[in-house]
């Protein structure tokens, strides 16, 4: 019966590590967005806190 040739393990746990890598590199980058945005819209409610309500303004 013939064998079916198969990449060596070393290399698809290299791989798998860096596609691993990649995907907590986006979840971090994707939570640091959602941070900074909501930091900077409380920083502008508190510095104004009816005045775009008021005005129609956005904050960004």
């Amino acid at each position: 019966m013939a064998r079916r040739r198969t990449l060596p393990r070393a290399l698809t746990d290299n791989t798998r590590n860096h596609y691993e890598l990649l995907i907590a590199i986006g979840v971090c980058i994707t939570f640091a967005g959602i941070f900074s945005t909501s930091y900077l819209a409380i920083l502008e409610g508190a510095r104004a806190p009816f005045q775009a309500w008021i005005t129609g303004s956005t904050f960004f």
